[in-house]
């Protein structure tokens, strides 16, 4: 009788022990799966999220691009651009400045001047980036000036490289934030934002 009993608490032991393994993988499943995953490119290589004032930026900018080409007339379009004008405000907040935002340079090149003209792309239809030329440029001063820390650090920069850049935007009140396009169609569907840089680096 004592061996049977014996057995008995033996066998309740070894399945609360594996009722207690089988607890801890799922809390530990549950666990990862609540878990954020940082992005992974297609090399494998582990991506860092946006910082979260680009991801409000850029979706807006979506949002209002595919709006735009539904629209079905010329003042709905007008009604879309005055919305999306107090959601860039309010993405971005009153400061405008932003610091730690990740894009790629499409372009690098010089004015007549050897200022730097410079533009980075957040997304596939969202670009920021100075003025590329300097009677544009003489209310806002983006281009960059020789002898800059700035300047200096595009020295050993081409297009194509993934960077890191901080700045500010400019204000305006048609957009909330100055956009170069000549059209409304153009500032809607892959708006260019005007930007002074402060500084950049490449990731």
């Amino acid at each position: 009788m004592i061996k049977w009993i014996g057995g008995g608490v033996a066998v309740v032991v070894i399945l609360a022990g594996i009722a207690g393994q089988d607890k801890s993988a799922q809390d530990k499943t549950r666990t990862a799966s609540q878990t954020p995953l940082a992005s992974v490119s297609p090399g494998g290589t582990e991506q860092p999220s946006l910082p979260e004032q680009q991801s409000r930026l850029l979706a807006v900018t979506a949002e209002y691009s595919d709006r735009f080409a539904s629209a079905s007339n010329e003042l709905q379009q007008s009604v879309l651009r005055d919305e999306r004008r107090s959601a860039l405000v309010k993405a971005l907040g009153l400061q405008r400045s932003v610091a730690g935002w990740r894009g790629k340079i499409t372009r690098l090149e010089t004015n007549t001047e050897g200022k730097a003209i410079l533009s980075v792309r957040l997304s596939p239809n969202t670009d920021i980036g100075t003025w590329n030329n300097a009677l544009s440029d003489i209310m806002d001063g983006t281009l960059i000036e020789k002898g800059t820390p700035l300047y200096t650090a595009l020295l050993t920069m081409s297009v194509g490289d993934a960077v890191t850049v901080s700045g500010s935007f400019l204000p305006s009140d048609e957009d909330g934030v100055k956009e170069t396009s000549l059209t409304i169609r153009g500032a809607m569907s892959d708006p260019e934002f005007l930007f002074h840089f402060n500084d950049i680096s490449k990731q």
